[in-house]
């Protein structure tokens, strides 16, 4: 990439960044005041915000030859700008903003982290050949939509826990003027559970499938497949003691809060610290 178009990137990540910030302190703001105001200023800024990171996505797949997300914090982005863009449809279908106050630093949170590795990495340079795969893209892009549709069920699950909190003490203020009822934020985090852990399990299998095909039929576990498949595991409990123990309302909200910090801890840490998946 010449010059002017790295700097052209580096500054549309910069705007990208600073604009999910003001998007994150936008959406408190209208949510503090119970959706009084000026309550199309928020949607405004993460729509700019959410433009900036399709033009950066768009620069680096014209500049590297292919999607940006085989390296850690490509990744990171890209969670980020899904979540981003998962919010904006559920804001549209839903028409109302209180989602944005959860959802959207979900996003900043991803972006920041990407943003901060990106400055202190070297530039990608070619995909290695071990890559060129269609089920490594499969792989990658089902494991990311999992991890985009389990923080929406983890912003689910957190305004479920802080309204039931309320609810029990008989307390009906704060969240409860604010929020939607318990049986819509039971049914998000369900259906985002459950969509999640669909395309995690397809990430998982075209994983084994292309890892198979690269290493000439032998599996060679790193940190990062064992965390996957830890992951897996859990978000399995989610669902199973759901749909077969019956857990309804706050314990199965807080599994999913849990399960959600749980996982990013773990991609934080495998792609950082123990330096796994690189190739």
């Amino acid at each position: 990439m010449a010059d002017w178009k790295q700097q052209l990137a580096t500054a549309v990540v910069y705007l990208t960044i600073l604009g999910y910030a003001a998007a994150s302190l936008a959406y408190w703001r209208h949510f503090l005041k119970a959706g009084q105001g000026a309550g199309r200023v928020p949607s405004l800024i993460l729509y700019a915000a959410l433009a900036a990171h399709t033009v950066w996505l768009v620069l680096e797949r014209v500049s590297l030859g292919y999607l940006p997300i085989a390296t850690a914090y490509q990744a990171i982005s890209f969670m980020a700008w899904g979540i981003a863009l998962a919010y904006v449809a559920i804001e549209l279908r839903l028409v109302q903003k209180v989602f944005g106050a959860f959802i959207v630093p979900v996003a900043f949170l991803f972006q920041a982290v990407a943003t901060a590795s990106m400055l202190a990495s070297p530039a990608p340079g070619e995909l290695p050949p071990i890559l060129r795969s269609v089920w490594f893209e499969i792989h990658v892009g089902a494991s990311l939509f999992s991890y985009c549709a389990f923080a929406i069920a983890f912003a689910a699950g957190l305004m479920h826990v802080f309204l039931g909190h309320e609810l029990r003490l008989k307390h009906l203020r704060f969240f409860f003027n604010r929020m939607p009822p318990l049986e819509v934020l039971e049914k998000i985090n369900f259906h985002a559970v459950a969509l999640g852990f669909l395309f995690l399990t397809i990430g998982l299998g075209t994983g084994a499938i292309w890892s198979l095909q690269a290493r000439a039929g032998r599996v060679l576990l790193d940190a990062k497949e064992v965390s996957a498949v830890i992951v897996w595991l859990l978000y399995a409990a989610n669902v199973h003691t759901r749909s077969r123990l019956g857990w309804r309302g706050q314990r199965t909200a807080i599994f999913s809060v849990v399960n959600f910090i749980l996982l990013f801890v773990v991609f934080c840490v495998t792609s950082f610290v123990f330096g796994a998946h690189r190739f």
